[in-house]
């Protein structure tokens, strides 16, 4: 196995949401507008969540429900960098960092500096309305508590309906493998005090134990099942855990499971299985194995989200790649299942 990924699809439906703002634009009716993020394709405009947020999302669930402890910060005059430590805190490990410190002044000083980068074993994209013009404006007014005969204080702000796609991969070769050196994962004082935790691989890279990585994607895994937060909550109460997922364990490849949703009626959304099958066909050999057998592709839905689930499901049936696991967190389950004994062949 030269590169093994998971990488996967997600469809999330976001309804009346406005889950990752632009700011405020000085135009508009009220002159205090905030807009959501959009993007434009053409004449179309698109809400969209940043590839940032979708992280931030995921990072709040890991610490949240899975125990991770947040990488301590430090910020400094123009920059601000975490601890840059993917030993001790997995947040680090997965998500990757730039840690530029400054270079100590004392001679034989035993503070840690130099620069030092991670690349985020995680990738993720944005996460993009399937749908085209659906961004409503909406009007909204401060009145509360206010002295009688004052006037209110109106503001407007934009929401939509949307389902949001986007994909992901996580690198299985490098959660919990680093490299030693400057402008490297980790200076060699770590690999001194971590000893007892690393094993050498190759001279200056150094591994985890097997059982550490499987806990760490399995947990990245489990969290998306509970995806949550977003802005404007409170008003919205979006949910953005997927509605639909696609995971796939490849030999390779970057993200191929990419914009697999569309809408050819203009109005209901399909999983395109043209398409998806296109890619199927691609990477049939890039899936990877276990026991000798290729590991399916796991397909996880709610009802009655996608237009052709009867398609979809007569396609699982009757295609070997490809197996339908239920809801999403099944198919998260599932793909669970197969990440050690994955490791068990890397290791």
């Amino acid at each position: 196995m030269a590169y093994p990924v998971i990488t996967g699809a997600v469809l999330i439906e976001a309804l009346g949401a406005a889950l990752n703002m632009a700011g405020q634009d000085e135009g508009g009716r009220t002159g205090n507008v905030i807009m959501v993020k959009q993007l434009r394709i053409g004449r179309n405009r698109y809400p969209y969540v940043s590839g940032q947020a979708w992280r931030r999302w995921w990072r709040e669930v890991l610490y949240a429900d899975f125990g991770w402890e947040p990488s301590p910060v430090t910020r400094e005059q123009k920059s601000a960098y975490t601890e840059g430590d993917p030993i001790v805190y997995a947040e680090d490990d997965i998500f990757g960092y730039m840690a530029a410190r400054k270079r100590s002044k004392k001679k034989n000083s035993s503070e840690q500096s130099g620069t030092f980068r991670r690349v985020s074993p995680l990738k993720n994209s944005l996460l993009i309305s399937v749908l085209p013009n659906v961004i409503t404006d909406d009007f909204g007014h401060f009145s509360r508590n206010l002295k009688e005969g004052e006037d209110y204080i109106l503001f407007e702000h934009q929401h939509y309906t949307a389902p949001l796609q986007g994909v992901f991969t996580i690198s299985l070769t490098d959660v919990g493998r680093f490299e030693v050196g400057e402008m490297k994962d980790i200076p060699e004082e770590k690999v001194e005090a971590y000893k007892e935790r690393l094993r050498e691989l190759s001279p200056n890279i150094y591994t985890l134990p097997p059982e550490e990585k499987v806990k760490r994607v399995k947990d990245v895994l489990g969290a998306l099942a509970r995806l949550r937060h977003g802005a404007q909550l409170a008003r919205h109460l979006t949910d953005v855990s997927p509605v639909v997922i696609i995971l796939g364990f490849l030999d390779g490849g970057n993200a191929p499971f990419q914009n697999l949703f569309s809408t050819p009626e203009g109005e209901t959304v399909i999983l395109d299985l043209k398409r998806f099958e296109s890619v199927l066909n691609d990477y049939a050999e890039n899936l990877l194995k276990v026991e000798g057998k290729g590991i399916p592709v796991f397909i996880g839905l709610r009802p009655s989200i996608l237009a052709n689930e009867e398609e979809i499901k007569e396609f699982a049936e009757n295609n070997k790649l490809v197996e339908l696991c239920g809801t999403p967190k099944q198919a998260l389950l599932k793909a669970m299942e197969y990440v050690e004994k994955i490791y068990n062949i890397l290791d």
